[in-house]
């Protein structure tokens, strides 16, 4: 009982064998709350939610009606179940702290406690969750299990898409499963979304890369990619068609020219490793890219080696200025990013 992977989360949540403490985090809001629904539904049954289940808003956390509810015992079940949600631990005093600590320590066998958090992140930003956050997440790892729920790679999500797919009397190839979790941004909550549309329209017949692209719409920073790709190789019409793409989509301006800014850079720390004869592992080691968009460094070595490195840096330099005529005038935000693109297209 300590810190947990997902694979093993649900292995043992398959085989019924249930602690009776949990704390739930990570990026993947949409596998933190389908895990605590599977553990709910694992240990209330159908029908007797109003007698073993009870649910807080970490929001508005009463620790005496929090305590009373974890302390009652099931009615004609094995388990009561409590969640809270989204209790940030710096925001209690740390009497109430102490005291949720301690109580945690010593629950009763009959109670399944379940701590997870969907709308703000514990580590605030950071690589380690908060002092308080971090304190509340070891007295749950003494008694439970832990599990930060970060996002998954394009390929580790293939097998998953592919088995949910298959469940369905479809079927969808390795490769194209890992280009639809690619341009959903590795978020499954998205994924879950993409794929049933995907079953419904396909029925029987295989999902191929082609009806992905007839349904699924790209996320910005797929679209950015490719919008920031055509603008190294000076690309106009496929440059001036994705800016149209996301401009229908109604996103806004500033939001885009910061989705191209990020591509950017990716694309000019690949081009300027390759010169120094660095490889892409070497890149996301050190500039700490996450493991759900390593593949962002992959595709931007594959993609750099016919630009110039001196026009990359030129594009850098436009977007810099542009970033500071989109703070200080007032001139429309897209005017001020077409002209930016079109500044970027002409350079060399």
């Amino acid at each position: 009982m300590a810190i947990v992977t997902d694979s093993s989360l649900r292995a043992a949540i398959k085989a019924g064998t249930i602690d009776n403490l949990y704390y739930f985090y990570g990026k993947d809001i949409a596998a933190v709350e389908k895990f605590k629904k599977a553990l709910v539904e694992k240990t209330v049954k159908k029908g007797d939610e109003a007698c073993n289940l009870r649910s807080f808003d970490g929001e508005n956390f009463d620790i005496n009606e929090f305590i009373d509810a974890c302390e009652a015992l099931p009615m004609f079940a094995e388990y009561v179940c409590c969640t809270v949600s989204n209790l940030n631990a710096e925001n209690i005093g740390t009497g109430t702290l102490n005291r949720l600590i301690e109580f945690i320590g010593d629950i009763p066998d009959t109670t399944v406690l379940i701590f997870y958090y969907t709308s703000f992140d514990v580590t605030g930003g950071k690589k380690y969750p908060t002092t308080k956050n971090k304190k509340l997440m070891d007295a749950v790892s003494k008694k439970g299990s832990v599990c930060n729920f970060a996002y998954k790679t394009p390929d580790m999500l293939s097998k998953d898409i592919m088995q949910k797919v298959s469940k369905s009397g479809s079927s969808i190839s390795k490769q194209t499963a890992a280009y639809l979790a690619q341009i959903c941004g590795c978020d499954t909550m998205i994924l879950e979304n993409e794929i049933s549309k995907l079953i419904a329209y396909s029925g029987n017949i295989e999902i191929t890369k082609e009806i992905v692209e007839l349904l699924c719409p790209r996320q910005i920073e797929t679209t950015s990619f490719d919008l920031a790709r055509a603008i190294a190789r000076h690309d106009k019409t496929l440059a001036m068609r994705l800016l149209n793409d996301l401009s229908s989509e109604r996103i806004d301006p500033i939001s885009i020219m910061y989705a191209i800014t990020g591509n950017m850079v990716d694309l000019y720390r690949a081009k300027v490793a390759l010169g120094s004869g660095k490889a892409p592992s070497e890149v996301t080691s050190d500039f700490g890219y996450p493991a759900n968009i390593k593949f962002r460094v992959d595709n931007a070595f594959r993609d750099v080696r016919t630009s110039s490195l001196g026009h990359l840096r030129k594009c850098m330099q436009i977007l810099t200025e542009t970033d500071v005529k989109m703070k200080s005038l007032k001139t429309d935000n897209m005017t001020l990013l077409e002209e930016a693109i079109i500044r970027m297209l002409s350079s060399k």
